[in-house]
């Protein structure tokens, strides 16, 4: 696709927003071509959006010109973006759950008959035919509370298409998907694009934009960086546009996999995993890969003392250990950076010092009373190591960004000084430029002889980061590969196949 041969359903020019002490947006340019799929990028406070936010009207430019389907518009309230035929849909869905499916989709335009009641027949029959179209098997009379989140989407979809839309906004839509209900989203938003209806798709996941988009644009800080031809551009060309530093730096060295083993487990079963056994070194990252329901989580929580063995055996550091709570996997020098930190990881409306030393109070006591001094000294060591962007170790973890305050649940283990650590989703919701920062945390961690077992979805994380990568299928061990055997096409069989 080319601009010659298309032309712009989009142009925002110069557009600046300030906020108190925040210069948001600085003359950004941004143009769409009708019918493409035109992802948006950018690290948390990049300006993504305030930019599309000023879009649907929620925001008011302060400087700037918007034109759309080739003439100029003012663009002063959500109303204004609705009539002109711009839908956003927010990765916080504003669907009613208590209302049905069909009543979503025609809120605030319902067909009503010749007397001005409401046409219930008109609006259920046309709702059913909207999601039939898109290939979704949903019942409309049911109430939206009854659905997946992958099935909200859909309608949210569906709210779009039967206000008209032309364009449609989607802000990380993927976020809280299966990996089922995203490819549903793939084929509906291809749909979209053949109708002609143009989307901007913004997300912190690369291989989706590289799947789905046709071009792409970067902004950092507040500016433009540039617009690209996704097939015409590579993952860390796109990378570096994003973060604004040559990922070279980054490279890091596989470990000493012939080393010695911290952590085996033989033949472990619980109900969930069937006869897995695997090795982790001292200085070695293990990756785990598999599908939704394939066992990696479960294995993590196995290694932590969450879920009971029924039958194997775990042995650190050349001992045989039974790990029947958290707390004891804790006192052996085990950490966990669970999945979902917020409430799994953190306590939100405690302060960041209180998150990072939960583990730690005994070590930073006399007889029982807390030496707050001493504390305060090696929680703030921490913060400068790691980078947390935070006005002090006062401020409440809830009002960090995600990835500050995935650094901060890092933090506490690093304080604990735990020896093995385990990461079950390390990047999920956080920005791609916190994503490259903690990359280099886990090899940091590594290099200093900590042990690492990362679990995750994105294959693209795992090929990158670690030293070799066990897949999972069905609760069981399905291939192993080493960093110089990584081939994509072979692990995505173990992950679809099994063994």
């Amino acid at each position: 696709m080319s601009d010659q041969d298309h032309r712009y359903i989009l142009e925002m020019n110069g557009i600046s927003k300030s906020f108190p002490g925040v210069h948001a947006l600085k003359k950004v340019d941004f143009g769409v071509l009708e019918g493409e799929v035109h992802c948006l990028v950018g690290a948390n406070g990049a300006g993504k959006s305030t930019l599309m936010k000023i879009l649907s009207g929620a925001y008011i430019k302060e400087e700037g010109e918007i034109s759309f389907a080739g003439r100029p518009v003012n663009i002063a309230n959500p109303i204004d973006s609705r009539k002109l035929g711009i839908s956003v849909i927010y990765q916080e869905l504003s669907l009613v759950a208590s209302l049905s499916v069909a009543e979503n989709i025609f809120l605030g335009i319902h067909p009503k008959k010749s007397l001005g009641f409401i046409d219930w027949r008109t609006i259920n029959r046309r709702a059913q035919q909207m999601i039939d179209e898109m290939g979704i098997n949903i019942n409309v009379k049911q109430p939206v509370s009854a659905l997946s989140m992958g099935q909200r989407q859909i309608v949210e979809l569906a709210k779009a298409l039967a206000a008209d839309a032309k364009l449609v906004v989607m802000d990380e839509p993927s976020a809280t998907l299966s990996g089922e209900e995203f490819e549903t989203l793939v084929r509906v938003i291809k749909d979209l694009k053949s109708k002609g209806i143009t989307v901007i798709y913004i997300s912190h996941r690369l291989e989706e934009l590289f799947r789905l988009g046709d071009r792409v644009t970067v902004l950092r800080d507040g500016t433009y960086v540039g617009t690209r031809i996704l097939k015409e551009i590579r993952q860390d060309d796109l990378v570096e546009m994003i973060i604004g530093y040559s990922l070279s730096k980054q490279e890091h060295k596989c470990g000493d996999v012939s080393g010695d083993v911290m952590l085996k487990v033989e033949n472990i079963s619980t109900p969930k995993l069937r006869s897995v056994s695997l090795a982790v070194h001292k200085g070695e990252i293990l990756g785990l890969y598999g599908l939704v329901g394939s066992g990696r989580t479960e294995l993590l929580r196995v290694i932590y003392g969450v879920d009971r063995l029924q039958t194997g055996s775990i042995i650190l550091n050349g001992k045989n250990v039974r790990l029947r709570s958290p707390v004891e996997s804790l006192k052996l020098g085990i950490g966990m950076v669970p999945e979902n930190r917020k409430t799994q990881g953190l306590i939100t409306d405690l302060p960041v010092w209180e998150n990072a030393a939960l583990p730690s109070f005994k070590t930073f006591s006399r007889l029982g009373i807390i030496r707050y001094g001493t504390l305060f000294k090696a929680v703030l060591e921490q913060v400068k190591k790691l980078r947390i962007a935070t006005p002090s170790i006062k401020t409440s973890v809830k009002n960090l960004s995600g990835g500050n305050q995935q650094k901060v649940v890092v933090a506490k283990w690093l304080l604990k000084k735990s020896s093995l650590l385990l990461f079950d989703e390390p990047t999920q919701g956080i920005d791609i430029g916190a994503k490259e920062e903690i990359y280099g945390i886990i090899k940091e961690v590594v290099n200093t002889g900590f042990g690492v077992i990362v679990a995750s979805s994105e294959l693209a994380e795992l090929m990158r980061v670690c030293d070799r990568i066990v897949v999972m299928f069905n609760g069981e061990v399905s291939g192993q590969f080493t960093r110089d055997s990584y081939e994509e096409q072979a692990i995505l069989k173990c992950a679809v196949m099994g063994r």
